[in-house]
């Protein structure tokens, strides 16, 4: 049997329990409290960490390329776990907030009077952020402090499956597009008085508008519309992040503000963002979702040993290879 029918078949089997996990998850967490909420995500953790070999696998394979060969083994668990109990947090107040939106929002996020200006200030901007800590409330602290919102979305599962998860994720008033053709999206939003909310630590070819920057090091191929947006329809670039807190919450950090450059290309202004967030993840580590297959391509003039394992390097065809 091919691949592609491997996938196919697997997709099929799998279908009924999305629906049932997803059917009970909106069923039941909305009834939890906050700290309900991060009991679930420790033990959806604790099943990941103790099942989920290969992402453990790719988890620490992405430790080492931050860290070297630094940590102790120890330690090394202990921040697998925390990552994916962090992942599993996001998921789950995902479906948390389902209810009484709006409260539940302004319960969940800290924010300094200093961010609402910020946002309010910049509109329309391009709110970067990445996947860490909860990437899901950058977009949602602007829809509450009045600032419309416009964000991009992958496809996850099936067709029914993705259309759900986007109306949770819109249920204050967010925008969401489909990642597919979104470019010509995000322009019409941000020439109609919307801002938008983009992640950036995501794989992006060359050939679909990504380049080659530096992150710990190694090249990955990223997204650059962000700065190609900012410096065409001359707005600003936030970026931030929402650290979480022992009581469940999430505070919300401002980074940096780029304002549009003549001086600075696309290239220069990407990598100062990734630089940002480089950062951010070496110090808190475990609020990365570790599990990524963040660095999937070898860059063409790189090693390969450089790479962790899951990377596959591309031949003159353009066919990946082992």
């Amino acid at each position: 049997m091919s691949q592609s029918k491997n996938k196919k078949v697997l997709r099929a089997v799998r279908r009924p329990f999305e629906w049932t996990g997803i059917f009970l998850a909106t069923l039941i967490v909305p009834c939890l409290t906050v700290k309900g909420c991060d009991r679930v995500a420790s033990l959806v953790a604790w099943v990941g960490i103790n099942f989920m070999q290969r992402d453990k696998r790719v988890a620490r394979a992405n430790l080492k390329i931050i860290y070297g060969e630094r940590l102790t083994p120890h330690r090394e668990h202990v921040i697998i776990y925390h990552s994916f109990r962090n992942m599993a947090a996001v998921a789950v107040k995902l479906f948390w907030i389902c209810r009484n939106s709006r409260r539940r929002l302004e319960q969940l996020i800290l924010a300094d009077q200093q961010i609402a200006d910020i946002i309010r200030e910049a509109h329309p901007s391009i709110n970067i952020s990445a996947h860490i800590g909860n990437w899901e409330l950058l977009s949602q602290i602007c829809i509450l402090n009045g600032v419309p919102m416009t964000s991009v979305a992958k496809s996850i599962g099936s067709k029914a499956m993705t259309s759900r998860l986007r109306r949770i994720r819109s249920c204050i008033g967010q925008t969401i597009v489909p990642h597919e053709g979104a470019l010509h999206r995000l322009v019409y939003a941000l020439r109609h008085n919307s801002s938008l909310g983009l992640l950036v630590d995501q794989l992006t070819p060359v050939k679909q508008g990504g380049a080659w920057l530096k992150f710990f090091g190694i090249h990955v191929d990223v997204s650059i519309s962000p700065a190609r947006l900012s410096r065409r329809l001359n707005v600003p670039i936030i970026v931030a992040w929402s650290r979480p807190l022992k009581d469940g919450r999430y505070k919300i950090e401002f980074l940096k503000r780029f304002d549009p450059d003549p001086d600075v290309d696309d290239i220069t202004r990407s990598q100062e963002i990734l630089d940002l967030f480089e950062q951010i993840i070496r110090r808190h580590p475990s609020c990365w979702a570790l599990n990524y297959r963040r660095w999937r391509t070898v860059h063409p003039d790189d090693p390969p040993e450089r790479y962790p394992f899951y990377a596959r390097k591309r031949n003159k065809n353009n066919v990946f290879s082992n």
